[in-house]
């Protein structure tokens, strides 16, 4: 094994569900014997958002106000661990990266997890923690002036957007439309589908299925506040107060041009949302690049594997394989010779996506699970379990655990 307590530099970018899982368990290598190593977590918010619990904080203020977590109490204060607020501008190149606010970082090893920005405000795009819980009370005090919510894109997110403001508000119209023949996405069983449906009949949501909803070219990304009448491919006409966009996912992979340049060759995918390529190590699908690790949302792989708690877990592969190549020396072969070091790396962990389990909120009483391919769908049991599990605060309790020091309140 290599020195441990050698210098090591590790730069995570993006501190949501796949990030600071990589950032947690990099970190706490310092407390076992990696003297040297340093973790820089950067992200262009202030504050972690639990995106998940995001339809309960639409209907709830105070839940809300809980959902945001400093990421200045992400490290103990006094550590080598640092945390930047701001934007990754460019990759110059195999161990160097800029940020938006001129900062230059070198790195040993990159972890890019920048994720995908779903339609506003369930992925909240403001920077700070008072302006995001602004832009969510936005839209919830539009609700509570509607009369009719139009809900657009019926997989998980969707279901459970429609079924907490229904559940709310159940003096409201609520139509979910979704283009597929079935709700949830199709690797769930059709009970878990059919489940969704009759709960959301329950709480009184009118479901349309193979509906696509034509926007105007005007529409952008978020959810809209005032009166529409939008026009499905059916002839159908859907007027509504309040429409709420849960469809849609775009990803920004312009900090890949110096690489790209460098190699001649897409490190993305230009086609649809523009995801990064990886390899199953989750490393950048470049020879020379193999230091580069992206786990989350922004690769490529299948949609399937797109969820907060699968973000985690690659999160976690791609942080056992960087452990892998600094206890064989990777990174100081690397800096010397990046043949010798390649030639010379270790075998690393694939992603297996092995896991397909799904539990989904209907509003705080009602859902529907699956687990070990078994589908409770209209089940009291999916109930139950939706209550003891997932509805009360959406797993928050969870992420808590990443940020349990002292919020600093100057510094990084």
């Amino acid at each position: 094994m290599a020195d441990k307590s050698r210098d090591i530099s590790i730069v995570v970018v993006g501190g949501s569900y796949a990030g600071a899982a990589a950032a947690k368990k990099l970190s706490d290598l310092s407390k076992k014997g990696y003297t040297g190593l340093k973790v820089t977590l950067v992200d262009e918010k202030s504050h972690y958002f639990h995106a998940i619990g995001f339809p309960k904080s639409l209907v709830d203020a105070k839940y809300a106000a809980k959902s945001f977590l400093p990421f200045s109490a992400f490290f103990e204060t006094g550590s080598q661990h640092q945390f930047i607020n701001s934007r990754l501008k460019s990759i110059t190149d195999a161990h160097h990266l800029e940020l938006e606010n001129g900062q230059q970082l070198y790195y040993d090893y990159l972890v890019l997890a920048t994720g995908g920005k779903a339609p506003g405000p369930i992925n909240v795009s403001a920077t700070s923690k008072d302006e995001g819980l602004a832009e969510i009370e936005q839209l919830r005090v539009g609700l509570q002036d509607a009369n009719s919510v139009l809900v657009i894109g019926g997989g998980a997110v969707g279901v459970e957007v429609a079924g907490f403001v229904a559940a709310t508000f159940p003096q409201k119209k609520v139509t979910l439309v979704h283009s597929g023949k079935r709700l949830m996405p199709t690797n769930f069983r059709d009970g878990v589908s059919n489940g969704a449906v009759a709960k959301l009949g329950q709480v009184g949501v009118d479901v349309v299925l193979n509906e696509r909803v034509e926007l105007p070219s005007d529409f952008g990304h978020n959810a809209h506040i005032g009166h529409k009448v939008l026009r499905g491919t059916s002839g159908t006409e859907y007027p509504s107060d309040v429409q709420i966009l849960a469809v849609g996912f775009k990803v920004n992979s312009t900090f890949l041009e110096p690489l790209e340049t460098k190699t001649g060759s897409l490190l993305h995918i230009e086609d649809g949302p523009g995801f990064i390529r990886v390899r199953p190590t989750l490393q950048l699908d470049s020879d020379s690049f193999p230091n580069i690790f992206v786990p989350g949302d922004a690769n490529d792989l299948p949609m399937t594997a797109k969820y907060g708690f699968k973000a985690e877990m690659q999160g976690g592969t791609a942080a056992a394989n960087i452990k892998k190549l600094i206890d064989t020396g990777f990174d100081h072969l690397f800096s010397e010779s990046e043949d010798t070091a390649i030639a010379n790396a270790p075998p690393l962990g694939k992603w297996s996506d092995m896991v397909d389990a799904i539990m989904v909120p209907i509003g705080p009483e009602l859902g529907v699970v699956q687990m070990l391919k078994v589908a409770l769908g209209g089940s009291g049991i999916a109930n139950f379990l939706v209550r003891q599990i997932k509805s009360k605060d959406f797993m928050l309790w969870m992420r808590k655990g990443y940020f349990p020091y002292k919020q600093q309140t100057s510094g990084q």
